[in-house]
């Protein structure tokens, strides 16, 4: 970890590749800044794939992506430049994921599936096959998306609330 302002004096463009670590805030906005500065400067971007992921034929893999452990990418998918992808998640057949993203854990995505650049998608989303999601969209944690998400868009479900019998007038669990 070295601070950006001094990565040039200690690590010319020539002889180093960058990864921006940097988390989701203000919907990806930093990482893809930093990412451009660094692309401006001549850096290379490394990415990194877990060697985890069960990741099959016809990926395209953009760069500075991070994608963890146990993520299942099936064939004929991409995933655009910048984007974290936490652990566990299935990214159906034929799908796209944009530049400056990020996908939390155990998000579910369909086959044919096309997420707009600058997306958030929070932990156990479903997202329905063949539909698209417009840029800059927040798809909230246990979110269903059935049908096209509008750019901008924010999609969140409701909370689970407490039912009135105690736990202990449970009979048939």
């Amino acid at each position: 970890m070295i601070a950006f302002d001094e990565v040039t004096s200690r690590y010319p463009p020539a002889s180093a590749e960058l990864f921006i670590a940097i988390g989701y805030s203000d919907l990806n906005r930093h990482r893809a800044e930093k990412f451009h500065a660094a692309k401006a400067m001549g850096y290379r971007l490394a990415a990194y794939l877990s060697s985890r992921a069960t990741v099959w034929p016809g990926f395209q893999l953009g760069e500075n992506c991070f994608i963890l452990e146990d993520n299942t990418i099936q064939p004929f998918t991409a995933v655009g430049a910048d984007t974290i992808m936490w652990s566990g998640n299935h990214l159906g057949h034929h799908s796209q994921i944009g530049a400056h993203c990020f996908v939390a854990g155990h998000v579910m995505i369909a086959g044919a599936v096309r997420v707009g650049d600058f997306c958030f998608i929070g932990v156990q989303a479903t997202l329905r096959d063949q539909i698209k999601v417009g840029e800059r969209c927040i798809i909230g944690m246990n979110s269903v998306i059935m049908a096209d998400a509008a750019p901008d868009g924010v999609y969140a479900a409701e909370g689970t609330e407490r039912r009135a019998i105690p736990s202990h007038r449970v009979k048939k669990l």
